[in-house]
């Protein structure tokens, strides 16, 4: 049976086609369609499968640390940026050390994050506000995935029942000085994310193109193929 699934065998034939040509086609489109697949049966369909039961008994943490793990994911996908721990010396511009070289920047920009870590006041866009970026990477990312904890004031929560068209997924309870992270409407926000982004890398425009450039990068090392700037010109610095 053919596997719906990107897999690195489909990967392999099909970057020789796409090679150093991005303009949308069937080809592409197949190739992120599989992604598509890939990303829900490994991460979003496995979110829901502990989300629905709705038990609010803990399994928030679990959760939200696969949430969290998506954030990065889609943030080195959308810059086109490769995670690299022993990075020193001259080494390519899209490599990041650090993870909050991509998570934060990411909190900052997308839309699913304005009012959570950005807003605009008078028509200008301030960070930061109304929470602290910075304090969500190291107090739940940080936290959930070095020590299977929250840190600081953060805490995880989630309602029996939601009226369907909430979007804002942190609120502060100053009684008690708690912030809180709805994990059920930030995973709403996140399928929204992930759908809005597949639909620019389908889209036949120059930041679709762009968008693919960054995209096949991060296939490659995906599937531990490594950078071959002489045939595959997305591996190209930039």
């Amino acid at each position: 049976m053919k596997s719906q699934i990107l897999e690195k065998d489909f990967w392999i034939k099909k970057r020789q086609i796409v090679r150093n040509s991005y303009g949308i086609d069937d080809n592409w489109l197949e190739i992120i369609e599989k992604f598509k697949t890939r990303i829900e049966n490994y991460y979003l369909t496995p979110i829901d499968s502990v989300k629905e039961p709705m038990k609010l008994k803990g399994e928030g943490f679990t959760i939200l640390t696969i949430q969290c793990a998506l954030i990065e994911m889609f943030a080195s996908f959308k810059y086109g940026k490769i995670h690299n721990h022993n990075k020193k010396g001259k080494r390519p511009n899209y490599e990041y050390k650090i993870a909050n070289e991509c998570f934060i920047p990411f909190l900052h920009s997308e839309s699913i994050f304005e009012n959570h870590f950005h807003k605009i006041e008078h028509g200008e866009k301030v960070i930061n506000q109304p929470f602290s970026a910075t304090e969500f990477y190291n107090n739940v990312r940080c936290g959930l995935m070095h020590e299977a904890r929250t840190k600081g004031n953060w805490v995880i929560n989630a309602k029996t029942k939601y009226q369907g068209d909430e979007t804002i997924f942190i609120s502060e309870d100053t009684v008690r000085n708690k912030i809180s992270i709805d994990r059920t409407i930030l995973h709403k926000q996140l399928k929204k994310y992930f759908s809005d982004y597949l639909n620019r890398i389908s889209e036949d425009s120059l930041e679709g193109n762009l968008s693919r450039r960054f995209f096949a990068r991060k296939l490659d090392h995906l599937y531990e193929i490594p950078p071959d700037t002489g045939n595959f010109e997305w591996w190209i610095d930039n």
